[in-house]
């Protein structure tokens, strides 16, 4: 037999100080007793008094401290080791951090937002495997699949837009590194690629196809509205100095819902969209 609280067996010691200090008493008391009423004379004043209860009384408190510090211990015996087989879930979070996530048609923006759900989505996968990718032009693996959600929320916390200097959405890239990432795992496989969808390079829907070679299911949650937002510059300092332009044209980033969905589908997984209040 083993203790788990080993340290609540002290409290037999105060059992056996009761008993010793309660043996002490009665003699004591029975002692002065005799001083004060000598003779028959003592028990005529004892006569009500029930020493059997007396003594039931007293034994039934020391019981229950001695088994009040045994149950604290917590006992322990008829221990075996047993090896089984559990398999959890790899997933792997690919999120875009491509220019076009600064967009705001998401407060306070795209990117912050999509953070802020990651977060929350992290703590509900406590017990599995996760792993996080970021990409832009390219994809890196910045957390590889671990159980440690601290590490994953840390890592999630670090991303921003400078983060990959090739600029673009190459949703293609992110996939190609989540397969690479799962490695050859035998447990259920999902990709949560969190991106607007306006993918400028590569081809998502052959990456989706390579996905499903794998077994990796894809869920795709887009980020952003349909009728789409500017894209705010800064300078070094982090001020605003204005809006992203191409050839003197102002550039307005959409969400595509439509690429996502096919993206899904051919991975049989599923496809959501993030928008503002919704």
């Amino acid at each position: 037999m083993i203790f788990g609280n080993a340290v609540y067996l002290w409290w037999l010691l105060l059992v056996l100080g009761l008993i010793v200090l309660e043996v002490f008493l009665f003699k004591k008391h029975q002692e002065l007793l005799l001083k004060l009423f000598p003779g028959e004379l003592k028990n005529l004043m004892l006569k009500n008094w029930n020493k059997n209860k007396h003594i039931a009384r007293i034994a039934l408190f020391i019981l229950a401290i001695f088994f009040l510090s045994i149950s604290l211990s917590r006992p322990q015996w008829g221990k075996k080791t047993e090896i089984t087989d559990r398999r959890g879930i790899d997933v792997i979070i690919a999120i875009d951090t491509s220019k076009s996530m600064l967009a705001e048609d998401i407060k306070p923006n795209r990117l912050e937002n999509a953070k802020t759900s990651l977060a929350l989505l992290t703590e509900e996968l406590a017990g599995n495997r996760v792993s996080l990718v970021a990409f832009a032009g390219r994809a890196f693996v910045q957390c590889p699949l671990t159980t440690d959600i601290e590490a994953i929320k840390l890592f999630l916390n670090s991303i921003d837009t400078n983060l990959i200097p090739n600029p673009g959405t190459n949703i293609k890239s992110a996939i190609d590194a989540a397969v690479k990432a799962f490695g050859k795992t035998k447990n259920s496989k999902a990709l949560i690629l969190l991106t607007d969808g306006e993918e400028l390079d590569g081809n998502a829907l052959s990456g989706a196809d390579e996905a499903a070679n794998n077994h990796i299911q894809i869920y795709a949650i887009g980020i952003g509205s349909l009728d789409g937002a500017t894209i705010p510059v800064f300078d070094n300092r982090g001020n605003r100095v204005g809006v992203k332009k191409d050839k003197g044209e102002v550039v307005v980033s959409r969400a595509n819902p439509e690429l996502l969905n096919m993206l899904a589908k051919k991975t049989k997984g599923r496809a959501f969209m993030i928008s503002d209040g919704e």
